[in-house]
């Protein structure tokens, strides 16, 4: 089971394959600083779901930009 790291001092959530390394990065933030708080949840499966689905969307998006950068073949350019 892997662990999300939940703190409002991160711009995301890491990830971290067992609960005590994951502690361990809590506490370390909450002693650093002591007005925020910092703890860790076991990751939902559902989560890593939609950074699959999000990964996918974002490679199929990166393959249409770069078909529309190739340039036009020659069969493709009508005769006028």
């Amino acid at each position: 089971m892997k662990f999300l790291l939940l703190s409002i001092m991160l711009a995301g959530q890491p990830i971290y394959d067992t609960e005590t390394a994951c502690n361990k990065a809590a506490t370390v933030i909450n002693d650093s600083y002591p007005e925020q708080t910092s703890i860790c949840i076991p990751a939902p499966t559902v989560y890593f779901e939609q950074l699959e689905a999000e990964s996918t969307f974002n490679n199929f998006y990166d393959l249409i930009i770069k078909l529309r950068n190739l340039p036009p073949k020659e069969v493709d350019i009508l005769e006028e």
